[in-house]
């Protein structure tokens, strides 16, 4: 049995919809700006990736607005694009189809808002808790297109997406589910939220007079991460089911594996990373010589890019520097909870077209990241396997890989 994607949809900082902002990808374009949804001058990072011309009064109604937080309404236009793409699931029963979404902080932005309100001694707005908690994009998307299956939400920090996507392919292996809407949103661009990477020393600070290369993964120099808001969300059936009801095909989900290492809440850890790849290879009946795509984790932090690294040579011996390997948050920074999401539709585009999208501000590389990271120039390698992965705070660590269809 193999379970294939047949819709995209996204939404991030270097374009909405999968054409825009695969051709920004391609092309290099940074979507690291200055932050303007809020006043950002008494940060320490002043930069992030923000999804700029993004309107949900263009989409929804007021009441949808009033009652949802900006990471639903990420996940609700990434989840239109999707089944549009995927030509709609009415061959489907309604009971028959699941949601599967991740998140690592859920609606961030109302209780940060709603926070404030209450500590002003003012009001706050009457769907708080509903705007707020983690499954309310998973939700709202089943009560949208009325999808009455399996709804799920995995909150593993910044492996939340791949889980997310992991476990739609579990449901649709053990036969729970038909077709399963699935992927990440993330809308924490946030004041308080920021601070608290900041406080841990996390995130980029010394690019806020040049955001486009703040996001620098496995260079030398690079010292943290952007944070980012954006959604991925990917349509999954089964094979012989998608070509009975004649959808188009991207590629195959082969294989996943996850990994906790156990070993510190926030500090990266290889032996729990090599342990997730391992397991999502051998998931997908493949060998390591099979992988000649990685769509890295790779979030510009000075330690978390070396021990990635480290750990694809580790697994991968002699042939880790013949893999192709890309950092979408080089371009659209890093959105926690969606960006496996984002980085799976990354790694399918290139299966799909065959071209590698570049790192970008990868100018000079760190001695101890070595491996090939196309920098700043895409290339035509035509992959015919790619692994992405997603590794998180608590020591969640996701790998997830697609292949072609042949």
């Amino acid at each position: 049995m193999r379970i294939v994607v047949t819709g995209m949809g996204i939404v991030s900082p270097i374009g909405i919809g999968v054409d825009q902002f695969w051709t920004a990808a391609v092309n290099g374009v940074s979507g690291i700006r200055k932050i303007t949804g809020f006043d950002a001058s008494d940060q320490r990072s002043q930069v992030a990736g923000e999804i700029p011309g993004f309107d949900p009064a263009s989409f929804l109604t007021a009441k949808y607005i009033e009652q949802t937080d900006r990471f639903t309404q990420l996940a609700l236009l990434a989840t239109r694009l999707a089944l549009e793409d995927a030509g709609g699931l009415d061959t489907y029963a309604p009971q028959r189809l699941a949601v599967s979404i991740g998140s690592g902080m859920g609606g961030f932005s109302t209780f940060e808002s709603s926070a404030m309100r209450k500590f002003r001694g003012q009001p706050i707005p009457p769907f708080t808790v509903p705007r707020t908690m983690a499954n309310a994009a998973a939700a709202w998307i089943a009560i949208k297109h009325r999808l009455k299956g399996v709804n799920l939400t995995c909150s593993t920090a910044c492996s939340s997406g791949a889980n997310a996507i992991g476990m739609a392919l579990d449901l649709l292996r053990a036969g729970r589910a038909d077709a399963v809407i699935a992927g990440g949103a993330e809308g924490c661009v946030l004041p308080l939220t920021m601070k608290g990477f900041e406080i841990l020393h996390a995130l980029s600070t010394g690019s806020n007079t040049d955001p486009a290369r703040a996001s620098r993964p496995f260079a030398k120099g690079r010292d943290g991460f952007v944070m980012a808001e954006g959604a991925g969300i990917l349509i999954l059936e089964r094979e012989e089911q998608a070509r009975l009801r004649g959808a188009k095909i991207y590629a195959c989900l082969a294989g996943y594996g996850q990994a906790c290492d156990a070993t510190h809440i926030v500090m990266p850890d290889m032996e729990g990373q090599i342990t997730a790849m391992r397991a999502a290879v051998m998931d997908a009946g493949m060998n390591t010589d099979s992988i000649d795509h990685i769509n890295a984790h790779a979030t510009s932090t000075p330690l978390g890019d070396i021990v990635e690294t480290r750990a694809i040579k580790s697994l991968f011996g002699d042939r880790a520097g013949d893999i192709a390997i890309s950092a979408t948050k080089s371009m659209v920074g890093h959105s926690i909870g969606a960006s496996a999401a984002i980085g799976s539709i990354a790694t399918i585009m290139a299966l799909h077209t065959g071209t590698v999208h570049p790192t970008i501000n990868l100018d000079e590389a760190d001695p101890e990241c070595d491996l090939d990271y196309i920098p700043n120039h895409a290339q035509q390698r035509n992959p015919r396997s790619g692994l992405c992965n997603a590794f998180g705070f608590g020591g969640n660590n996701a790998s997830i890989i697609f292949t072609t269809l042949e």
